[in-house]
């Protein structure tokens, strides 16, 4: 609020007093867990290299990182984690339960069903760790380009990296501590844009990067905005959301393509969204033997007990008229290239 000089709607003000509060309950705890598990969590080390879900919001990065979570031998970061970052080593016994009372039973943005224990962002977490994320400007839309910044990470001071740094290795070793050393699967769409940053501090990690029709995202990414900015926001909202979505998208790619090649190759997939839906058992089997992941035959019941159980689930179709698909290929022809998807508009 202050980094905003407090410019807040009046409408939203009982909003600021009830997350004031639940801060203010909270701090205690965070101050505990810091003092006590400070020490143990100086000493931990990664077991294992993590494997990274890339991709824009929208693509499919969140029905992949949940196909993972359905093999016990890998862990995810659940939405408790990512909301209660500074406390849920302790916490999480306890208080689940309080979060999914504020729940809504679906996502705005798709309807698929949440609760405080299903996989998220991890973005998320470092957002409340630190306030350097993109997802801090949902609070502050009018102030976005002051957050924005922190999706490709240019133009900050070594300082700045190196405290995100800082909150993302403390998110990983309470991770580690919490998951019991097994390895983990992190999602979150901002890192697509940071592959040097997560290189410099996990060099043996995995990636997988899903593709998905440029089009279809961009009118995803704005119906999933134009659900979630009435539930976020304290101020009065984007100004030019359409904007807004092809910048962000240009700029993300632009910088994954830049330096997706750091990434060794046995260490890489690229997938596609629409082979993902289609085919799951068959891409998740390539996806693990591609970068020699183990344990797939032993996965595999798991996944597909996953799959049955949202087999009923049928995405957006999306009916986009020639000059908007015109419009849209203009800003991004050059990923649609990168991506080898077709612009059919004429």
């Amino acid at each position: 609020m202050f980094e905003n000089k407090l410019d807040i709607s009046w409408k939203k003000i009982p909003h600021v007093f009830v997350i004031t509060f639940i801060i203010i309950i909270f701090t205690p705890l965070a101050i505990i867990e810091r003092l006590f598990a400070g020490i143990k969590l100086s000493e931990v080390e990664p077991k294992h290299q993590p494997i990274f879900i890339l991709g824009h919001w929208r693509q499919g990065t969140t029905f992949l990182h949940e196909l993972f979570s359905s093999n016990p031998d890998y862990e995810v970061m659940t939405l408790y984690e990512s909301v209660f970052p500074n406390h849920f080593l302790y916490s999480s016994p306890f208080f689940r339960w309080v979060l999914n009372l504020f729940l809504p039973e679906t996502r705005p943005q798709d309807d698929l069903k949440i609760t405080s224990d299903l996989p998220s962002e991890h973005d998320f977490a470092i957002a409340n760790l630190s306030s350097m994320s993109p997802y801090s400007g949902a609070y502050f839309p009018d102030n976005q380009d002051a957050y924005t910044k922190y999706v490709t990470l240019e133009g900050l001071s070594e300082k700045q990296i190196e405290k995100i740094k800082r909150s993302y290795r403390y998110m990983m070793k309470k991770l580690i501590v919490k998951k019991k050393f097994k390895r983990l699967v992190l999602k979150s769409p901002v890192d697509t844009a940071r592959v040097r940053f997560l290189m410099e501090m996990y060099p043996d990690a995995k990636y997988i990067h899903i593709a998905r029709n440029p089009y279809e995202v961009y009118y995803s990414t704005k119906r999933m905005h134009e659900k979630l900015i009435s539930i976020f926001q304290l101020q009065k909202g984007y100004q030019n959301l359409d904007e807004f979505v092809l910048e962000t998208y240009e700029g993300m790619y632009t910088k994954f393509y830049n330096e997706v090649d750091l990434i060794p190759q046995e260490n890489f997939i690229e997938i596609r969204y629409e082979e993902l839906i289609a085919n799951p058992i068959d891409e998740m089997s390539r996806i693990y033997d591609t970068l020699s992941l183990s344990g797939f035959n032993e996965a595999k019941p798991y996944i597909e007990k996953y799959i049955e159980s949202n087999k009923y689930y049928t995405p957006t179709k999306y009916n986009i008229p020639p000059e908007e698909k015109k419009r849209i290929f203009t800003r991004w022809q050059n990923i649609f290239q990168k991506m080898k998807y077709e612009k059919a508009f004429t």
